[in-house]
């Protein structure tokens, strides 16, 4: 269904209603009474007979709140339309892509459930930051130690794993890092974390869970690419392409890039490699461990590097997912926290050191923002527009 139908207005049953009707502004509130009639077009339309004014709308905006017109998107009215968003939220475009978005939550829920996997509820508010606490949200008036909205739930996601073995969290996670058309405020997080497994099963692992996800929404993502005027149609083919951080640093400098190792492989650098390595989704996997938060594991075989992974999705959508072995030896743990300058006597990490204290075993998880992943799916600009209240950088949180 549309949502919505033509609505006739019969001139003689309704004459002397019709100069009230024609003053009438958009999105006013009709109750209307009538009959349906089939157009020779095959599309119903109302044949009204009657109607009452629930309520009147007393302002008009520009562009007109119903307009199917994708420019609502763009970034000339993105101050206009995040100021009335309230309003905006009701938009043909916007609605799409927000049935979109509850419609992939959907089958999350139902992959996971039918993996095996707990749906485990993790706190907002903590002490413990699994980044820098210069990307962290501070919550201030609440007790003299510092407290966070949290960053990631990874922390009691282990915890929680070694409960229910297999668990899963979709919940907010809130960052301070840099306004761009992929990074968010407060965006939503798709979290897993399981008592088993390598880094080549959890890769596997979300590479099946994306496939399966597609593939269940896949006719309402073509429609969303193309009322989105996306000249390309979604397919994801299994395998996906696999670099290392070692290769991908020396492909990029044999591609003119001044990069060292040690350095970010960030979104210019994403673009080149996705396009030069493949067309299809890439990771690039055993990161320096100078880039990689405390609580991954070494690789073995170079203890320079980490057991861990990020998927940059192709076309400038950058990296959607992250994945990693887990530490779960105390000593790893406390050799990984000094190399970060975090001490295990901290109170905000002694309780996630006092897990290793009490039988963990081997344990793998991955990350991945939803927002992001959407915007992947329906190739839209702006990771904005793949959430129904954006909370963007350096921009006062209203509506």
């Amino acid at each position: 269904s549309t949502s919505t139908i033509q609505a006739v207005f019969d001139a003689a049953t309704l004459n002397r209603r019709l100069d009230e009707i024609a003053r009438l502004v958009p999105e006013t509130s009709l109750s209307v009474t009538g009959y349906v009639d089939i157009r020779s077009s095959g599309r119903p339309e109302l044949c009204v007979t009657g109607f009452s004014i629930i309520s009147v709308a007393r302002r008009f905006l520009t562009p007109s709140v119903r307009s199917c017109n994708t420019e609502i998107l763009g970034s000339a009215l993105q101050d206009h339309v995040l100021r009335l968003r309230h309003i905006y939220i009701r938009n043909p475009v916007l609605m799409k892509l927000n049935s979109f978005r509850s419609q992939v939550f959907y089958q999350i829920r139902i992959w996971f459930e039918t993996h095996g996997f707990l749906d485990f509820s993790a706190p907002l508010i903590t002490p413990s930051l699994l980044y820098e606490p210069k990307s962290a949200i501070h919550v201030a008036n609440l007790r003299k130690e510092a407290l966070y909205l949290s960053q990631c739930a990874g922390f009691y996601m282990e915890a929680a794993a070694h409960a229910h073995e297999r668990v899963y969290n979709l919940g907010p996670s809130f960052r301070n890092e840099s306004r761009t058309n992929r990074h968010l405020m407060e965006y939503w997080h798709i979290k897993a974390e399981l008592c088993s497994g390598s880094m080549e099963d959890i890769i596997r692992l979300v590479e099946v869970f994306l496939h399966n996800i597609w593939s269940a929404v896949r006719t309402s993502c073509d429609e969303v690419r193309q009322m989105l005027g996306c000249d390309t149609i979604m397919d994801i083919q299994l395998p996906f392409e696999r670099i290392t951080y070692r290769a991908a640093i020396d492909k990029l400098r044999s591609g003119g890039f001044d990069v060292q190792f040690g350095a970010n492989i960030g979104k210019s650098h994403e673009r080149w490699l996705t396009e030069h390595a493949c067309e299809r989704p890439l990771w690039i996997t055993n990161k320096p461990k100078s880039l990689e938060p405390f609580p991954y594991s070494i690789d073995p075989a170079d203890d320079q590097l980490t057991m861990t992974a990020d998927l940059v999705a192709p076309n400038g959508f950058g990296e959607i997912c992250g994945v990693a072995e887990k530490s779960f030896s105390t000593e790893m743990l406390d050799e990984r926290l000094k190399e970060k300058s975090k001490t295990c006597s901290q109170p905000e990490y002694q309780w996630v050191r006092e897990l290793r204290d009490f039988g963990m075993v081997p344990h793998t998880a991955f990350g991945m923002g939803f927002e992001r992943m959407l915007r992947w799916l329906c190739g839209n600009a702006h990771v904005k527009d793949n959430i129904p209240f954006p909370r963007i950088f350096d921009r006062y949180p209203l509506p």
